[in-house]
């Protein structure tokens, strides 16, 4: 028994003082129980006891182990995470199967879900071709999409702003959203433009659920791009209108203003067609870099940026002093490089009168504008092997509008994070769903601070009861994952003790690993992994399989 905790049930409803009762890895009480007797009593004065959270958006398939290994995600338990939906932004394994029999056989420290990818399914078909499929290679994508659903997969997931993926035509989805339709799936999209082009994207993830009947889910839902900002209204108004038409539509989103993907974004999709020596040829064709070149300023001027200050390196593995670095301090320091190496070169020149003068082009005159050297930075860490980027891309204002609406869920879109690297990863890893309480709930020192210095009081975007349900019992009803997301009896202990006076998120961009405070325990299935701070050697985890009726257990 958990007794004494202040119980938010993930339904909405206000707190309460009072007990819950677990056996057999479910909830079968919850009151003042009077006279019950316990194996094990757990005094929770003073600690909020809630659903285990659970994270919509997740990139952790290339963490599952392979022989016996039960597979951990640290960085999530220490949130108050419990149920893991990976398989996003059209990436995840192929062989859900495999992977869902493997956690059932060794175990892991949270319940996990996944998606079957497009681009995934795409690439294994097709490779990264830029044309449509022929009949027989749309028919084996259908089989492969059919298959994973069997596997116990939830439905489809689409990154359409991600090559293959951003080759792929509406009717080419629709067609394999049609198949996830028939086994009750969803389509969830990482929509094709979040940008200046975000209403059209948005326009074109809407008409796919209307064509094929299937729910749809808009992944990290955002208004990205400085020309953007306090546009957001226009996109949830498109929503609205499709829920009008019949369709449902649902949302997530990370509470912070920076997102995180590939530095390849940056440049046109057509670019990227084929592998890494495709790319570097058309980069070493001066035709082709000029036309690279000539878009990716388009490109950057359609989202409201005059330059690259607001790309900022997180793992660049041939040259990890860039890691944390934005593109323009990059450049400036190649910059301070290059005038070096002409001013040495003008001196040898001088004395010696043999040497020719440096090549005039971007990257080695220094007489070049800043944007120039910027580009022709990010077009040569691309030909070295591209980079891992966090773009500063949102509001502030726009993301709270988001979070403010009762449907909006949370991701934490991040991989299962290590502790010995130098990469410098955007801090959602470890600190999504603590920021939520701490800043849009209680109101961290940061936000207090501003409040008392505008002489403004703190008005929280969340209640309590709001933050939780968005966090628990929301995604488990979108989601289909059947008896999970409440504390009611009946229902899986997947159970988060925290005390909201000192929940925080700890990891910053400049020190993203920081463990968050405020988590005292966490357990899954009814059994504790983690204990202030430390993990116990628990692995109860669950594979949750997609069943056709939503209603059905998940096992």
């Amino acid at each position: 028994m958990i007794v004494n905790g202040t119980v938010v049930d993930g339904s909405g409803d206000s707190a309460r003082v009072t007990n819950v009762a677990v056996s057999g890895g479910k909830i079968v009480a919850v009151g003042r129980l009077w006279g019950a007797e316990a194996a094990q009593t757990i005094d929770a004065t003073g600690l909020v006891v809630a659903p285990g959270f659970i994270d919509v958006h997740t990139h952790v398939e290339a963490s599952f182990p392979s022989g016996t290994n039960p597979f951990r995600a640290p960085n999530f338990v220490r949130q108050g995470v419990t149920t893991l939906i990976t398989g996003n932004c059209g990436s995840s394994s192929l062989h859900l199967g495999e992977v869902f029999d493997q956690i059932g056989r060794n175990g892991s420290t949270v319940n996990v879900a996944s998606f079957v990818g497009h681009n995934s399914v795409r690439k294994e078909v097709m490779d990264r071709a830029r044309r449509a499929p022929t009949p027989a290679e749309q028919h084996r994508m259908d089989s492969l999409v059919a298959q994973a659903m069997k596997d116990g997969a939830l439905g489809l997931s689409t990154g359409l702003a991600y090559v293959p993926g951003a080759y792929a035509s509406s009717d080419e989805v629709v067609a394999l959203a049609r198949v996830v339709a028939r086994d009750s799936g969803m389509y969830v999209s990482h929509i094709r433009n979040e940008a200046a082009e975000g209403m059209a994207a948005l326009r074109e993830a809407l008409a796919i659920g209307l064509a094929a009947h299937v729910p749809v889910h808009i992944s990290h839902f955002k208004a990205s791009g400085k020309g953007q900002w306090g546009r957001v209204g226009e996109r949830l108004t498109l929503l609205d209108s499709a829920r009008s038409a019949g369709l449902t539509v649902s949302i997530d989103q990370y509470p912070y203003t920076a997102s995180s993907t590939s530095l390849d974004l940056m440049l046109p999709d057509w670019a990227l067609e084929g592998d890494g020596g495709a790319r570097r040829a058309r980069l070493a064709d001066p035709a082709m870099r000029a036309r690279i070149v000539a878009d990716m300023k388009d490109k950057l001027a359609a989202n409201g940026w005059s330059d690259y200050a607001f790309a900022r390196v997180v793992a660049y593995p041939p040259d990890t002093s860039f890691n944390g670095l934005t593109v323009a301090q990059i450049a400036r320091r190649r910059l301070t490089q290059i005038r070096s190496s002409e001013n040495a070169t003008t001196a040898r020149r001088d004395t010696t009168r043999r040497l020719k003068p440096l090549p005039d082009t971007p990257v080695q005159r220094a007489t070049s504008s800043a944007l120039e050297t910027q580009i022709e930075t990010i077009l040569a860490m691309i030909a070295r092997g591209g980079a891992q980027m966090i773009y500063f891309d949102m509001s502030e204002a726009d993301m709270e509008a988001v979070m403010r609406l009762p449907g909006t869920m949370f991701g934490t879109d991040s991989s299962v994070r290590s502790d010995n690297t130098t990469a410098k990863p955007h801090p959602r890893g470890l600190g999504t769903f603590p920021r939520v309480i701490s800043r849009y709930v209680v109101g961290r020192p940061d936000v207090l601070a501003t409040a008392v210095a505008t002489h403004l009081p703190f008005t929280p975007v969340l209640t309590l009861s709001e933050a939780v349900r968005k966090m628990s019992a929301l995604p488990a009803e979108t989601f289909g994952l059947a008896e999970r997301g409440r504390i009611a009896p009946g229902y899986w202990a997947d159970l988060v003790l925290f005390d909201r006076t000192t929940i925080q998120d700890e990891a910053t961009y400049d020190a993203p690993l920081r463990r968050p405070a405020g988590i005292h325990m966490v357990f899954v299935n009814g059994r504790m992994v983690l204990h202030n701070g430390t993990f116990t050697s628990e692995v109860p985890g669950k594979a949750l399989r997609h069943r056709t009726n939503r209603s059905s257990d998940m096992r």
